[in-house]
Formats: structure tokens, C-alpha cells, sequence
């Protein structure tokens, strides 16, 4: 099994016992480091990979919200916290989600599902031809195979930092390139809900003001594009 690494940033010896024991019960997650502050993290990333951080917000040196600001090419951050006051500026800042101490194991799980794995650099396919047929598909190129993706067959579009990931109803097709530019290749049909997700309108299931659900797959609506996703909702509902 191929695990997927974490750091945590957190001072407070208890917390950091509960992440320990919470994480011990994962058996696909492995444990890289514990740090006491945001500045010996910083020199871990620095030098190591991993693929995504527990973040507490007030620890010394900087406080997590400083961290999100400074650092750069940050992996997947999950914030854990006693205060709630900082969850609209943290999800601004692109954090995968925001825990508020105290947290169960479930709400905890239920964080760490949202984590995608940095993909296998063998695995990256280019993408050609994103102008194609009035943006309605585009050819990837897959082992010197040009391979069909169809985006009314798309379910939503996940960026993960240089990355995209494209999960249609045949799979996952990750390709290199920003978020911003497919979105531009896109008709209308397809909506920004977050900094990191574009959905398939067509796709959804539910939502209400926080996410929205493709089954059960659930999606966060960014603070940003709350407007813009009421908007969209609103001209598809019956009046």
C-alpha cells in the first residue's frame, strides 16, 4: 500500500499526542515529523516532501496563519485549532480544511479523505488541443497515445498546486498545467466553487451554503466564490 506522508505543526504536547494516536489509527498515512514551530518546519519542507500538514494556528516563531502567507510551495494544509475566528482567512489562503479543537476521530478522518496524494510524475499526462471541437473534449497524451476526454463526461476538476486533476465518469486523468487555464476551455456549464475546484453543474447532486455534493463526494465552496456558485444554482432552479 502506498502511503501518503504528514507533518505536524503544533506546540502543545497534548494536541500533539491526539493527532499521534488519531493518525496511528490510519493505516494509509505515515507520520514524518512532529515540530514545535512554524520555522523548523519550514527548513523540513525545505529539503523533504510531504504530501500534506496539520497546522495549529497560534505556535511560536509565526503563527500558522504567517506560515500559509510566507511559505511557498506549500503541500496540503489542514488546519487544527482552538479558534474559529481565522476559518474565512485559512480557506482563502487555500487550506484542504479547518478543524476546531475538540475533534472527533470522525471529523478528523473525514479531513484527512479530503487529501489527494501528489500524483506519479510517470502518471502526468500533457494535455494538446484544449481548443478543440468548441471545447467540448480534449486529447491527452497517455503512453504516446493520444486518449479522448470528454468534458460533458467530467465531474469536477481538482488543482493540486502545478497540477490538475480531471475525475470523469471513466476515471482520473491528471495533467500539468494551472486551473485558471482549463477553466478558460470550459463552457458554461462548469462553475469555480473554490480556489482549487471547478464542478460540472450537471454533476451535482445537492448543496447548500458551505459545499456542494456529487453523491458523496463533498466539495467546499470557497468564501470568494460563494456569490458566483448562488448565481449559478440559481438560474438551473424551478421557479
Amino acid at each position: 500500500m502506498n502511503k501518503i506522508q504528514c507533518i505536524i505543526i503544533e506546540d502543545e504536547k497534548p494536541a500533539q499526542e491526539i493527532l499521534k494516536s488519531f493518525l496511528s489509527r490510519i493505516e494509509w498515512v505515515e507520520l514524518k515529523g512532529v515540530f514545535d514551530d512554524a520555522l523548523s518546519a519550514l527548513e523540513y519542507i525545505k529539503t523533504n516532501t510531504t504530501d500534506f500538514i496539520f497546522l495549529d494556528i497560534q505556535i511560536p516563531s509565526l503563527t500558522g496563519i504567517e506560515f500559509l502567507k510566507i511559505a511557498k510551495d506549500l503541500p496540503q494544509v489542514i488546519i487544527t485549532t482552538a479558534y474559529s475566528q481565522y476559518a474565512i482567512e485559512a480557506f482563502e489562503l487555500d487550506v484542504r480544511d479547518y478543524l476546531i479543537k475538540p475533534f472527533s476521530f470522525e471529523r478528523f478522518l473525514k479531513a484527512v479523505n479530503r487529501i489527494t496524494p501528489k500524483p506519479d510524475e510517470k502518471l502526468i499526462y500533457q494535455m494538446n488541443n484544449v481548443e478543440a471541437s468548441k471545447n467540448s473534449f480534449a486529447f491527452f497524451n497517455v503512453n504516446k497515445t493520444m486518449v479522448k476526454v470528454m468534458f460533458n463526461e467530467t465531474i469536477y476538476i481538482e488543482s493540486m498546486r502545478e497540477y490538475i486533476y480531471i475525475h470523469t465518469l471513466k476515471g482520473k486523468v491528471v495533467t500539468k498545467m494551472g486551473i485558471g487555464e482549463i477553466e478558460k476551455t470550459l463552457h458554461e456549464g462548469f462553475t469555480r466553487i473554490h480556489r482549487s475546484f471547478l464542478v460540472n453543474l450537471a454533476k451535482v447532486t445537492s448543496y447548500n451554503a458551505e459545499e456542494i455534493f456529487i453523491d458523496k463526494i463533498s466539495l467546499p465552496i470557497g468564501p470568494n466564490y460563494k456569490k458566483s456558485v448562488e448565481i449559478a444554482f440559481d438560474k438551473l432552479q424551478v421557479k
